[in-house]
């Protein structure tokens, strides 16, 4: 038994015991619980950007262990986002399998976890560059408001690059630097970094003079000369390092894949037969809050760029999402979901908006839904952590984590314990109108079956 497991063992019996006494949640905070993950630069975590991505430390701990797992079993996350599980449960000798509604996560999922020669993208990173820089004329994809968002000049180098890889003929690589290409994306482009969903710089914002509107100005001046092959490379080199040091420690029998577009449909891998039932021992997810991430939205400009999905989709493609918030009139009508407490809350919702009734109606039903899903994919004495916060509709709270307790529980699911941890970095801000909130605070919901 490894040391990080013997360690880990112990902390999750303690939890056990704590929470068999005291009956309520343990208070934790994961970095100070796990002060070996020093920061998130590990591996290949950091090979794109993406919003409200899960704490390295949560997988981790639930992975490296002897209680619910052992070397070899398969970890699930059906709401996989950019893999952090999965690169997780590789690293601790497991087998993954994830799946996500965004196809730019899912292609960073299989990037982040691809077994690719570092020798040939370091020959192909050259080839791209030369082939991009000698290209007269190249084709824009289907991006929403292009010229909006990007300087001419920057359009007409990504144009060139996005070409270059594009006919790059072994898919990994493509992969591997379409990812790259794709995290240069929003970097080089007017919009805000430190905002999710696309917002544009503005040095107007600010009086003349002032710090902020010195820093913005000159931002956008440096963007307009910015030489776009030079920060693609960067991006490349960054993350073919990213990919050396786990090629390096990775034990290559343990794989790891992205199955499935919708967590309430669990399929074989590049099939559409259903994952079979009882075939996962541990799952560990982070499901979506109801209205809390637009990942459709923010990730758009990559959408467009990467040609995954064209302008004139993206409300489609949000339509597949758990959480959406756009519904057409003729979808404004509530079903009952069963459980008491949200039903009741849900009709209260209703006669003040009767949009964020639908909202947070449809999110808990499509929840329900997965969770079937997990549970029949889940083996006899296997395991479920959910991680999962409140945050209030209509100014009242949507309590998410006992809602969800209470339906697991009429499944027969045995509850272990619950966890709360402050967010404070994950960047899950909701308060976008009066009707919502702010998530501070995080449940983890530890399940056996």
């Amino acid at each position: 038994m490894h040391l990080n497991e013997t360690k880990n063992d112990a902390i999750i019996k303690n939890f056990i015991v704590q929470f068999a006494k005291k009956k309520k949640p343990v208070e934790v905070s994961f970095r100070e619980l796990l002060p070996e993950i020093r920061n998130t630069e590990r591996f290949t975590h950091l090979i794109h950007s993406y919003p409200a991505k899960l704490l390295v430390h949560i997988p981790y701990l639930f992975i490296n262990n002897t209680l619910f797992s052992k070397p070899g079993d398969y970890v699930l996350d059906p709401f996989a986002g950019t893999g952090t599980v999965l690169l997780e449960a590789i690293l601790g000798k497991r087998n993954a399998y994830g799946a996500d509604a965004n196809p730019l996560a899912r292609l960073i999922s299989e990037v982040k976890i691809s077994d690719v020669d570092i020798t040939k993208l370091k020959k192909y990173k050259a080839s791209v560059l030369k082939s991009a820089k000698s290209r007269k004329t190249s084709v824009v994809p289907s991006v929403v408001n292009c010229k909006y968002w990007f300087p001419k000049k920057t359009i007409i180098q990504l144009s060139r690059i996005f070409s270059s890889i594009d006919s790059i003929k072994d898919a990994t690589i493509r992969n591997f630097m379409l990812v790259a290409f794709s995290n240069c994306v929003k970097k080089v482009s007017y919009a805000d970094t430190r905002i999710s969903v696309p917002v544009r710089l503005n040095a107007n914002r600010y009086k003349t003079g002032t710090s902020e509107n010195v820093k913005i100005t000159s931002y956008l001046k440096k963007l307009e000369t910015l030489n776009i092959y030079d920060k693609f490379e960067q991006i490349v080199n960054e993350n073919i390092a990213r990919h050396a040091a786990f090629q390096e420690k990775r034990v290559k029998k343990y794989k790891g894949a992205i199955i499935s577009n919708d967590a309430r449909k669990l399929t074989k891998r590049n099939s559409k037969s259903l994952l079979p039932d009882k075939s996962v021992q541990l799952i560990i997810s982070s499901p979506p809050y109801a209205g809390a991430q637009k990942y459709i939205r923010a990730s758009s400009l990559n959408l467009g760029w990467t040609n995954l999905a064209t302008a004139d989709k993206l409300l489609e493609l949000d339509g597949q999402n758990i959480g959406r918030e756009n519904f057409k009139k003729s979808e404004l009508i509530l079903k009952p979901t069963k459980i008491p407490a949200a039903d009741s809350l849900i009709k209260i919702v209703n006669n003040i908006n009767t949009t964020r009734a639908t909202i947070v109606n449809q999110y808990l039903l499509d929840m329900l839904d997965a969770l079937d899903e997990m549970y029949r994919v889940l083996k006899k004495n296997g395991y479920l952590v959910l991680i999962i916060g409140n945050n209030k509709v209509c100014n009242m709270e949507f309590n998410t984590q006992e809602y969800l307790t209470e339906y697991l529980l009429k499944k027969k699911m045995k509850l272990q314990f619950k966890l709360i941890d402050d967010i404070r970095s994950y960047g899950l801000m909701t308060k976008r109108n009066k009707t919502a909130d702010i998530i501070s605070r995080e449940w983890i919901l530890v399940f056996k079956k």
